[in-house]
């Protein structure tokens, strides 16, 4: 590989042995923390920048300005630095504190936004407001907004790369597909390479706020969302998220954040109701070592 983007994408997909749904129906864990900054978030990083390139509207040097509670963050710091550009975040103070270290150690600039209820406790409404800020300083000369909500690079990218790679790693036999909804892009991109196959797509959000799953929306009212793509929708409540974190860590060794414990919750429930001849695929989004200040079950 000639530089770390070429890192991105490609990771693999493991059935867990214990966390396994009771009718006997399979499930797959696409570990995405395996890519360079340590989430899945890296595909949307590397697909904005580049798309943005492609398009003329980013120049030497520009800084970047992105809104973020999740782990889009540290994955467009990283994607920035590889290509010379200044990276500029924007996140609320209830995030844990491991991102905001993680994006210090690649370079960007952060711009923090006064939490409603503090850390560790997400609303909606920090979200709205990170996003106003964003929008404010992306106004500034020389200064490209890559608007996460609304980037219409994000859902091919997901569709010709991760749902390419679900299908293929499967040779075809997924049956179900589940995740979470933040922007709802790569949910979206997946149903666009899966759903015309016959594969059932299932949306999670949360079932109540303040909200554990960090990089969530709190709501699927988001831009991208497009409730034609999705076959149902569920949601997931913050204690069994964390309870079914914890597992996977203990069970399983998959060190994941709270939005993969949740995934893997709404997974199961999918097995169920699709039978035991089921192949389900959810994703493992992001590293746990960004949570232990949140999460203090994850350490010991």
């Amino acid at each position: 590989m000639s530089t770390v983007l070429d890192a991105i994408g490609n990771t693999p997909l493991v059935r867990p042995q214990h966390v396994t749904p009771a009718n006997g129906a399979e499930l797959w864990l696409k570990l995405e923390y395996l890519n360079p900054s340590g989430s899945m978030k890296d595909r949307m990083a590397l697909a904005m920048v580049e798309g943005a390139e492609r398009n003329g509207l980013l120049a030497p040097g520009d800084t970047v300005v992105e809104y973020t509670g999740g782990s889009t963050g540290p994955a467009l710091a990283l994607v920035c630095r590889a290509k010379g550009y200044r990276p500029l975040i924007v996140m609320a103070d209830c995030f844990s504190e491991e991102r905001f270290q993680l994006l210090r150690a690649l370079g960007a600039e952060i711009d923090v936004v006064g939490s409603v209820e503090g850390r560790p406790r997400v609303t909606a409404q920090d979200i709205s407001n990170m996003v106003a800020r964003a929008a404010e300083l992306a106004q500034r000369p020389g200064h490209y907004a890559t608007d996460q909500f609304n980037n219409p690079y994000i859902v091919p990218a997901h569709r010709d790369t991760l749902g390419r790679e679900i299908w293929e790693q499967t040779a075809g036999r997924v049956t179900g597909f589940v995740q979470g909804v933040g922007t709802a892009t790569s949910l979206i991109g997946v149903s666009q390479a899966l759903r015309p196959r016959g594969v059932f797509i299932q949306a999670l959000q949360a079932a109540e706020s303040p909200f554990a799953m960090q990089g969530w929306a709190g709501r699927l009212e988001v831009p991208q969302w497009d409730p034609g793509a999705v076959d149902d929708t569920d949601a997931v409540g913050n204690d069994e998220a964390i309870a079914m974190t914890l597992r996977l860590a203990r069970e399983e060794g998959i060190l994941a954040g709270v939005s993969t414990g949740a995934n893997v919750v709404g997974a199961l429930r999918l097995a169920e109701r699709l039978g035991p001849e089921a192949v389900i695929v959810t994703i493992a989004v992001d590293s746990g070592f960004k949570y232990f200040t949140v999460a203090p079950y994850l350490d010991g």
